[in-house]
């Protein structure tokens, strides 16, 4: 696939369907902070609790960033391929596609509270909240990357997502918020191909 540097891909040919499969950072933030905060309402727990189960929630959602690139964003090229990320690589710039929609996305945040509500029960808010606070780290990071110069401190983060968009490296570099699961898993690429 040609990677091109202007433009946006259309995915539906229902007008109404292509609005619902683009965002913006404000609309991003206000859904999924909102949501947090909601889920947050939900908690149970003493306060102190946060401790653990915020950052808990966070360490998962990079783990599961990870995986969700790697074997999901990345399975075999077929249309739903292409909808769910292909159209990403082919249009990197397209900063209305550089974040998960808000109709799609609240399903997945439903959806994912019901699943963790069946392992971790009255934990889930508090690990819910960092799970989404790690959402919104990474999609803060990945519109950067995309859409702006490198900032000071986040360059090392930059530098690894784009080796990532270059075509000898699309089966490595999958982390975007950390390199940690690109150690872990034998998918950074090498320091002799970096350069």
């Amino acid at each position: 696939m040609k990677v091109k540097k202007e433009g946006q891909g259309k995915l539906f040919n229902n007008p109404l369907l292509e609005v619902f499969t683009k965002t913006n950072p404000v609309l991003h933030v206000g859904t999924y902070g909102g949501a947090a905060i909601v889920i947050a309402s939900f908690n149970q727990l003493p306060t102190i609790s946060a401790l653990y189960l915020f950052p808990a929630g966070i360490i998962c959602w990079t783990l599961f960033e990870y995986m969700l690139h790697r074997f999901v964003f990345h399975m075999r090229e077929s249309k739903l391929q292409y909808t769910i990320h292909g159209v990403h690589h082919e249009y990197p710039k397209d900063r209305e596609r550089l974040m998960m929609p808000p109709l799609p996305g609240s399903i997945l945040v439903c959806l994912f509270y019901g699943l963790w509500y069946l392992f971790l029960g009255n934990y889930t808010p508090l690990f819910m909240c960092g799970f989404l606070a790690g959402y919104l780290g990474y999609t803060f990071v990945h519109h950067i990357i995309h859409a702006w110069k490198p900032l000071p401190g986040l360059k090392f983060l930059w530098t690894h997502h784009l080796k990532h968009h270059n075509p000898a490296f699309e089966d490595k570099a999958y982390g975007v918020s950390t390199p940690l699961w690109d150690y872990l898993f034998g998918t950074m690429p090498s320091a002799k191909n970096n350069k």
